[in-house]
């Protein structure tokens, strides 16, 4: 089984307004929005994790500046 490409920060976050968008506008039903929960946490971890990862570089590079 092929292991699924890791999208990008706007990536993801153009996803997430994609599913929402699907959620407020349309009739889902209840396996299908159970599907969408699933992918939406998804998103939201990787882009948690990518956001912290950032974070982490920008404090290292003004730990490097403060050496």
């Amino acid at each position: 089984m092929a292991k699924k490409k890791q999208l990008g920060y706007e990536e993801s976050l153009h996803k997430l307004e994609e599913i929402l968008n699907k959620v407020e506008h349309e009739e889902i039903p209840i396996d299908q929005l159970t599907e969408l929960v699933n992918e939406s946490m998804e998103l939201l971890k990787n882009c948690k994790s990518m956001l912290k990862g950032a974070e982490k570089k920008v404090e290292n590079a003004f730990n490097e500046m403060e050496d």
